[in-house]
């Protein structure tokens, strides 16, 4: 947990480095990160089901080991959640950059960034974070993939061989 912390704190800085407080950069971000992050959460539950669905029909062999899955969904769960969470704070961070976050007032200091600034590197990091969940899912689809097709591909040179 305490990785997962750094590695978001890290994920900050890197966007806050990148962030502008410029009207146009951060309306372009806000217009199609919510568009862009739903078409890829769709996109993954699209491939999630596929997924689930090879599971189901190993399932259904008798001698077929299905608990080594267990992990896998696990993770996925917690991947899909957090990309969810993503998408749901992209949405609603133009509207907290309008309103502001009730009942706080944004502190000034000359160390800390300008409110649009971090606003955007907030945006910023959604998308980053977003990105490197959509690549995990995609190389752990992958994995299974190859796995299976090196297993069958095993099974049928051990029936003909």
């Amino acid at each position: 947990m305490i990785k997962t912390c750094f590695i978001i704190l890290f994920i900050f800085l890197v966007s806050l480095f990148f962030a502008s407080n410029n009207k146009a950069a951060f309306g372009l971000l806000e217009t199609n990160t919510p568009g862009i992050l739903g078409a890829i959460l769709g996109g993954m539950i699209a491939g999630i089901s596929i997924i689930f669905s090879v599971i189901l029909s190993l399932a259904s062999i008798k001698d077929a080991k299905t608990r080594s899955f267990d992990l896998f969904i696990n993770e996925l769960r917690f991947d899909i959640k957090v990309l969810l969470l993503c998408l749901v704070t992209s949405l609603f961070l133009p509207y907290l950059r309008v309103t502001s976050i009730p009942l706080l007032t944004y502190p000034h200091h000359e160390l800390l960034p300008c409110r649009d600034v971090f606003f955007t590197a907030l945006e910023i990091s959604t998308i980053i974070i977003s990105v490197l969940i959509t690549l995990e899912i995609f190389n752990v689809m992958l994995i299974i993939i190859s796995h299976y097709l090196n297993k069958d591909g095993c099974d049928h040179k051990n029936e003909s061989g």
